[in-house]
C-alpha cells in the first residue's frame, strides 16, 4: 500500500512524514521543485505480536505501507509547465492520499495565504487535483473524438461516455471519487490514476494544547467524512513526532501523562486500511515465519493463497482456518484442531480480518 501525504506549504506535511517513518526529513523549508520523501514503515500489530510469542519462529514479517511525502502545493501550481512530471508522477502511484490541513495558529510559521482557513486549504488542493485530472481528460477526449470521426468503435464509445461524466463531475466541482462505476466503467479508467478518484483522508493539523478537543474540532468537518471515500481526523504533528522519537517505555509513559490511549498515528494506519477496504490475514505454519499479509476486504481463500504464492492459488485444496485469538487462547494448532476451532474451507471462503490460514495445496 502506498499512501501519499499532500497539502499547502508550512502545514506539517514533513513533520507527520517524520512521525510516522521516524525520519528527519527537513522540515519548513518549502521549495516547489524539491524532491519527495519516501520510506517504507512496518505496521505494528499486536495480532503478530501474540503469535510470534506463541510459536517462537526465526523470523517475523509485518505488512508495510509506503508513505510519499512530496511538495507543498499552492493555489495555481497545476498551470505550471512541468507540474505533473515534477509533482504528480509520485502521487499518481499511490493508493490513497493524505492531505494535510492546517488547524493551529502560531505566528512563527507562516501561512502562504496569509491567514488560517482549513476548509479554503481543503478546496484549494481539490480544486489543483480536478484541475491536472481536467487536462489529462480534455486532451484523452479530443484523442477519442479524432479515432471516432474514421472507425465506429463501442469500447471508444463507451470511454469517451465515461470520461465525459468525470469531465462534467469535475467542472461541477464534485471529485471523480463521489461518483458511482460499474466494475467496467472503473476499469476503463483505471489507467488514468486521477488524483480525485484516489481515496481521500483528510488530516487536521491542531496544537498541542488543543487534543482534549479532537472530537469536537472533527465535528466541524463532518460534512467532509460524509463523502465518498474520504475519512477525516485529527491530530497534533508536532506531538506525534515528539512521540516517535521515544523509546517504547518512555512513548507509554508519556501518552499517559499526555491521555492519549495510543499514537494518532496508529489511528491513521487503521484509518488509511478501512479507507483503502484493506484486511489482514496472518500465517504461522511452522517455525521459520510469522507473518502477515495485507489483502482486499471480500478476497477469497484462493485469492489469499495466490497473496502468498501462485503456486498456492493454482495448486488450491482447502484453507485451515482460525482466528487469531482463538489459536493463541488454545495453544496452538494441535489444540486447535481437537476442539474443532481449526476449519477447513474452500477457495470461495471470504478470508476474515485476522483469519489466520494455512493453505493446502497440490501443484
Amino acid at each position: 500500500m502506498k499512501v501519499g501525504i499532500v497539502g499547502l506549504p508550512f502545514v506539517g506535511k514533513t513533520t507527520i512524514f517524520n512521525a510516522l517513518t521516524r525520519s528527519d526529513a527537513e522540515t519548513g523549508n518549502y521549495a516547489a521543485s524539491q524532491s519527495s520523501n519516501v520510506s517504507s514503515v512496518q505496521v505494528p500489530d499486536p495480532r503478530l505480536t501474540k503469535l510470534a510469542e506463541l510459536f517462537e519462529p526465526k523470523k517475523v514479517t509485518p505488512t508495510t505501507i509506503d508513505y510519499i511525502d512530496v511538495a507543498g502545493l499552492s493555489k495555481g501550481d497545476s498551470e505550471r509547465i512541468g507540474f505533473e512530471a515534477s509533482f504528480l508522477a509520485d502521487l499518481r502511484e499511490v493508493d490513497a492520499l493524505a492531505q494535510v490541513v492546517r488547524v493551529f495558529e502560531d505566528e512563527s510559521v507562516p501561512h502562504i495565504d496569509g491567514s488560517i482557513d482549513p476548509i479554503r486549504d481543503i478546496e484549494t488542493i481539490e480544486l489543483e487535483f480536478a484541475v491536472a485530472d481536467l487536462k489529462i481528460i480534455e486532451k484523452r477526449i479530443e484523442r477519442i473524438e479524432r479515432d471516432l470521426r474514421v472507425q465506429n468503435n463501442a469500447d471508444l464509445q463507451n470511454q469517451l461516455e465515461v470520461l465525459r461524466r468525470c469531465e462534467e463531475s469535475l467542472q461541477d466541482g464534485t471529485a471523480i471519487r463521489e461518483l458511482n462505476f460499474s466494475e467496467a466503467e472503473e476499469k476503463m479508467i483505471r489507467g488514468y490514476q486521477f488524483l480525485s478518484q484516489k481515496p481521500l483522508l483528510i488530516i487536521l493539523n491542531i496544537a498541542e494544547d488543543e487534543i482534549e478537543r479532537v472530537e469536537k474540532i472533527e465535528g466541524v468537518f463532518s460534512s467532509y467524512a460524509e463523502r465518498s471515500e474520504t475519512e477525516i481526523f485529527a491530530l497534533s504533528a508536532r506531538l506525534e513526532m515528539e512521540i516517535a522519537q521515544l523509546d517504547s517505555d518512555e512513548s507509554a509513559i508519556f501518552q499517559e501523562e499526555m491521555g492519549l490511549p495510543e499514537p494518532a498515528l496508529s489511528r491513521f494506519i487503521q484509518v488509511s486500511y478501512r479507507l483503502l477496504g484493506l484486511i489482514t490475514f496472518l500465517t504461522a505454519g511452522g517455525p521459520n515465519e510469522v507473518r502477515a499479509w495485507t489483502l482486499p476486504k471480500g478476497s477469497t481463500a484462493i485469492e489469499a493463497a495466490g497473496t502468498i504464492h501462485s503456486d498456492l492459488a493454482r495448486g488450491f485444496i482447502r484453507a485451515e482456518t482460525i482466528f487469531w485469538q482463538d489459536l493463541v487462547q488454545l495453544g496452538g494448532f494441535s489444540e486447535a484442531k481437537s476442539t474443532g476451532k481449526l476449519r477447513l474451507e474452500g477457495k470461495e471462503y471470504t478470508v476474515q480480518d485476522g483469519d489466520v490460514l494455512t493453505i493446502r495445496f497440490n501443484v
